[in-house]
């Protein structure tokens, strides 16, 4: 599974206009191999936007981005929203089931997003399970994970909350393959979610 991270800082009168041409991705529906995309704004740094896609494999999104992508960016005009982006890709991303094992029935009820990106020490054995489950704080209603590692030495784990704000939970990883741990909180936009057509 290919995942895709995309972190927007935003011009602050442009958040409305960022908003609504983010809309324009809803053409993802239809396109082959495509999964889901959702994603919305930190809550600490609010002209951040962070965006989460996923693909079944890279040939999807390889020939997403040979046909399609550019004609729904230039279309969209998002472009002139940001002052800078920055994209992370992943041919190896995994999910692990919190609520729910699948990321559409839990993206549908998701309205926080966690994303945590842990530096990993190099020959120190672990297993994603184990890390999510020390994320997950028990008090709140954690929908889903998915494992990126972006590097041989970076895991970033992004977990779908439901209804309440999420408290942050990075001190509570206390593993020894991890040597640090940054953890950012972001507010779902409903309108940015968009699931492949299931017909």
């Amino acid at each position: 599974m290919l995942a895709k991270m995309m972190t927007c800082h935003v011009h602050n009168d442009q958040k409305d206009v960022f908003s609504y041409k983010q809309q324009h991705w809803a053409a993802l529906a239809h396109v082959d191999g495509f999964i889901g995309q959702i994603g919305g704004w930190n809550l600490e740094q609010q002209e951040e936007a962070f965006v989460f896609g996923l693909w079944e494999d890279e040939e999807a999104y390889q020939d997403f981005m040979k046909h399609t992508h550019d004609s729904i960016f230039y279309k969209s005009g998002q472009k002139s929203t940001y002052h800078h982006l920055h994209v992370d890709l992943s041919k190896q991303a995994v999910t692990q089931g919190g609520r729910y094992n699948f990321f559409r029935s839990s993206a549908i009820e998701s309205h926080y997003m966690m994303v945590t990106t842990c530096r990993i020490r190099e020959g120190q054995p672990f297993t994603v399970k184990e890390l999510t489950d020390q994320l997950t704080h028990s008090n709140y209603r954690c929908l889903f994970h998915a494992a990126v590692p972006v590097i041989p030495e970076t895991l970033t784990i992004v977990s779908l909350y439901s209804i309440a704000v999420p408290d942050k939970t990075a001190d509570q990883l206390l593993h020894p393959a991890v040597s640090s741990i940054t953890q950012r909180i972001y507010k779902l936009e409903r309108n940015w979610l968009v699931l492949k057509d299931p017909s």
